[in-house]
């Protein structure tokens, strides 16, 4: 291949890579490894297609040998601890971010994956300090403002959740990563319906990513009219404060001397109580997958 000819091979894999079709650049980066089997990128960038089929053993290595002959130390060690993080091999990860530190102390999104390392281990603190350090390092940074905004949905925080969310979609260009964003806010509201057309636009823009439409088929079911008692009892905070309204307006009625109605709501809202046990068993819906909430933090 003429020098042309590898410049055009490399801007497809990056287009390729940016759409996330890491599969289909293997052919070319095939070819560059083939007549340059020392090419530094392209061993990094294998790296990169392996760790997107899960291979992470073998991205590792890929990887270390791209740093064996010379590929940027800071991006290798962040690599290497992001396939450990993927893998859930939380201690060996921490030892790659701060291999990469040591490094550069100073860069932004090194410092926020050691963040969400942190978040994913539940050290909330140590995760804020992080994300906090890498906000002020690259406000503007796409990952950094997702890492907060992950940072937030853990801690249920909808106030900053909202400011992070239109942090994120100011910074990123990633259309499907914006639409999960505003799908989560709204699971996190109750409002399932709201999530569940936000995740049928990310699919539609991105149909071969499984874990958006495990998430899709999961919320077409929780969003069916049958579910709706179990949607109100999420709105008002759980059985509980449903079952205390249950009492509270039980009692006023006696108070108020109307039998009928009170026999009419006792009825109903003994229908409601058993709506809310009958229905998951007839009507269950499928699991959403464990990876596909977290699907936008790499």
């Amino acid at each position: 291949m003429t020098i042309q000819e590898n410049r055009k091979a490399e801007a497809v894999i990056a287009h390729y890579f940016r759409i996330g079709r890491y599969v289909a650049a293997i052919p070319l980066i095939t070819n560059l490894l083939r007549q340059d089997p020392e090419n530094t990128t392209a061993l990094y960038q294998m790296a990169v297609v392996e760790l997107s089929r899960e291979n992470f053993q073998e991205a590792r290595e890929l990887c270390q040998e791209a740093l064996r002959l010379g590929y940027n130390k800071i991006i290798g060690y962040h690599f290497i601890g992001w396939a450990f993080q993927q893998e859930g091999k939380l201690a060996e990860a921490e030892e790659a971010y701060l291999a990469a530190l040591e490094r550069d102390p100073l860069d932004g999104e090194l410092i926020a994956s050691y963040g969400g390392l942190m978040l994913e281990a539940g050290l909330y603190e140590k995760a804020f300090a992080l994300l906090e350090m890498a906000r002020k390092l690259k406000p503007n940074n796409e990952k950094v403002n997702q890492l907060l905004l992950d940072f937030y949905f853990a801690k249920d925080d909808k106030g900053m959740q909202q400011e992070f969310i239109r942090n994120v979609m100011e910074t990123s260009a990633d259309e499907v990563q914006n639409l999960t964003n505003i799908a989560m806010f709204h699971v996190l509201k109750g409002e399932f319906k709201e999530a569940r057309e936000c995740y049928r636009q990310a699919f539609l823009l991105n149909p071969e990513d499984r874990n958006i439409l495990g998430l899709l088929e999961y919320y077409d079911t929780v969003s069916h009219p049958l579910y709706a008692p179990q949607r109100l009892i999420g709105k008002i905070d759980g059985p509980f404060v449903a079952w205390l309204s249950f009492i509270v307006i039980t009692m006023l009625l006696v108070e108020l001397n109307l039998p009928s109605l009170l026999s009419l709501f006792v009825i109903a809202y003994v229908f409601f109580a058993l709506s809310t046990w009958i229905t998951p068993l007839f009507f269950e819906p499928p699991p959403p997958t464990a990876d596909a909430v977290e699907e936008g933090d790499s």
